[in-house]
């Protein structure tokens, strides 16, 4: 048989492969993602975000849904970070594994962030599918703590004020990149300390 045959066949068996195994980890989150795709952060949606979010090192970051974790990979070369990032596609998962091997303080766990208290984060990373983030914004309102900065592409959190709204200067990745901030906590009358009245409206004071 000649070889560039065998070199034709190889690489339709290896793209065929790849399609099937593309396929097999949507189906098989769709009952948690309800059909929303893997789809990186483009790097200069990465940047922006990093270019007006300082942290410190040491911070925890969160991402809930970090793909190929490249969002960890970034804030921690610039900011010395913990990073932590949920991800339940397989295929995802593996690519962040990979590209994370040998970098102290990443943390990738194939896990449904649903099932996690992130209250211990300084600063929370999203980009999911609008469907969910009703019910992602209860979640963060119910588990961080004040102070906490919140990170949404694309898509805002319903009920919530965002403190900053940035634009990548890109003309093709220029979706809004939301920013929160969970508010401080107000002194109650009788001693002990509630939640801000005015949440969430207080996140544009």
């Amino acid at each position: 048989m000649p070889t560039w045959i065998i070199i034709l066949l190889t690489t339709m068996g290896i793209l065929i492969v790849c399609k099937f195994l593309f396929a097999f980890s949507l189906v098989s989150v769709f009952p948690i993602t309800q059909g929303a795709m893997f789809h990186p952060s483009a790097k200069v949606k990465v940047r922006t975000f990093l270019d007006h979010v300082p942290m410190n090192a040491g911070d925890l970051l969160v991402d809930v849904g970090c793909g190929d974790g490249r969002v960890l990979r970034a804030a921690k070369r610039r900011y010395g970070v913990r990073a932590l990032g949920f991800e339940v596609n397989p295929l995802a998962y593996m690519l962040a594994r990979l590209r994370t091997i040998g970098l102290e303080g990443i943390e990738v766990r194939f896990k449904n962030f649903w099932n996690v208290n992130v209250g211990d984060a300084d600063v929370v990373f999203c980009y999911l599918f609008p469907d969910v983030m009703g019910r992602l914004a209860h979640k963060l309102e119910r588990e961080l703590r004040p102070g906490t900065r919140v990170i949404s592409c694309n898509f805002p959190l319903p009920g919530w004020r965002h403190r900053e709204l940035l634009y990548p200067e890109s003309p093709i990745h220029a979706d809004p990149i939301y920013l929160y901030q969970i508010p401080a906590l107000s002194p109650h009358p009788g001693g002990r300390c509630t939640c801000n009245p005015d949440w969430p409206r207080s996140h544009n004071a």
